[in-house]
């Protein structure tokens, strides 16, 4: 009987040990269920496209320098881009050549549809005028064409200001009135590329000056304007 009772008190023991570690299981699971939930991770903004680069820092294909060479054009830039009365293969020309080189760096851009860049150049004229320039512009640049994927197409346009070293004879003539040296600068373009080659554009720019009788430019009409070909490096 001594050992039964004995056997008892020991299957008693075993079972309160058991229970006390499935209790104890059970109240930390427990304490598990009923703990508050970590605080959530603060949201990520939501991608609005936008993007600002900062002028100042490295440049992530997001700079670029252009070399230009081209013709005086003598015909109405109005008669060529808004009246669209001339086509270029009856376009009128001076014997004067414009060498030039600009560097740019885009400072916001809209996902891959549009951007806004700034340019700084410098220009040598040649032939019937010999003066330099010197610019400045804000470019508004489209980027995204349905045929992109086979030959990149970009259009930009241009407003800024154009120095140039003296007011030439051609210059004179077209605003006898007026002149001035420091004109508005309005030059739109179109680059082509390829996609196997991001970092070469081959760029066709109406480089322009011209004051539009505006009296921030001595109310001059006339200016310089010359149809350039160039080649665009970007990095």
């Amino acid at each position: 009987m001594g050992q039964f009772f004995r056997a008892v008190r020991g299957a008693m023991g075993v079972t309160a040990m058991v229970a006390s570690v499935l209790f104890g299981a059970a109240s930390a699971r427990a304490a598990d269920l009923y703990e508050p939930a970590p605080a959530a991770a603060a949201m990520v903004p939501v991608e609005s496209g936008w993007r600002v680069t900062n002028p100042f820092g490295p440049c992530e294909m997001n700079c670029s320098a252009t070399i230009f060479v081209g013709r005086y054009i003598s015909t109405p830039m109005t008669d060529i881009f808004i009246k669209f009365k001339t086509p270029p293969w009856n376009w009128n020309t001076k014997d004067s050549t414009l060498v030039s080189g600009a560097f740019n760096r885009e400072v916001l851009a809209y996902r891959d549809l549009f951007a806004f860049e700034t340019e700084i150049g410098v220009g040598k004229r040649f032939g019937a005028q010999t003066e330099w320039e010197l610019w400045g512009a804000l470019y508004a640049r489209w980027k995204k064409f349905p045929w992109s994927d086979y030959v990149r197409t970009t259009v930009a346009v241009s407003t800024g200001v154009n120095w140039a070293s003296d007011v030439s004879r051609i210059e004179e003539l077209k605003s006898p009135k007026h002149q001035s040296e420091v004109l508005h600068y309005l030059s739109p373009e179109i680059t082509f590329g390829l996609p196997s080659q991001p970092n070469l554009d081959l760029v066709f720019r109406f480089h322009h000056r011209s004051g539009g009788e505006l009296g921030a430019f001595n109310n001059t009409g006339g200016g310089s304007q010359y149809q350039t070909v160039g080649l665009r490096y970007h990095w």
